[in-house]
């Protein structure tokens, strides 16, 4: 009986490493992370490829989890985001955009890393979630919401009850 290579194992590894690559993230990944800050219901939709995730999901009530800190302005999230890793802000006079334009303003880093999740996940924002996006992205009534570690914009409408996850290249 012929001995497998010693090249069949490198191959293989190289291969599954490949194949988990051709994804950005999946379904049961994203909302296993997002379970700790949101109560969860049915997913609407959900897409992905190597350079972006976006989902979009129902939320049972429209609490913001105890494990992410919500300011009222863009100076106490940049404030919060270092010690927790994720931060919102919810000030009825700031689009998510406008929250994005003043980070960037503030601490230009971190705010050009949320200005390109969110334009880099556009990729993985097929038919409605694309327009319910951009809908609320410029909503004042939206909460928006970042995590560093994944680079996650969220986006959340407490009147409907919906967040949405934008996530862009690993960096």
């Amino acid at each position: 009986m012929a001995r497998p290579s010693r090249h069949i194992l490198p191959a293989i590894l190289v291969g599954a490493t490949l194949v988990s690559a051709c994804s950005r993230d999946d379904e049961t990944s994203m909302r296993a992370r997002l379970a700790a800050w949101f109560a969860l219901d049915e997913t609407l939709a959900f897409s992905a490829e190597q350079g972006c995730a976006a989902g979009a999901f129902r939320l049972v009530h429209d609490q913001i989890g105890a494990g992410v800190p919500v300011e009222t302005n863009v100076s106490g999230m940049l404030r919060a985001l270092p010690a927790r890793g994720v931060a919102a802000v919810d000030d009825p006079d700031l689009s998510p955009d406008k929250v994005m334009i003043e980070a960037a303003n503030e601490q230009r880093s971190i705010g050009m890393s949320m200005r390109r999740a969110a334009l880099e996940a556009r990729t993985c924002m097929r038919g409605p979630i694309g327009a319910e996006f951009l809908r609320m992205l410029v909503n004042p009534a939206t909460v928006f919401a970042y995590e560093t570690t994944e680079g996650a914009v969220m986006l959340v409408d407490r009147e409907n009850r919906v967040l949405l996850v934008a996530i862009g290249a690993r960096t």
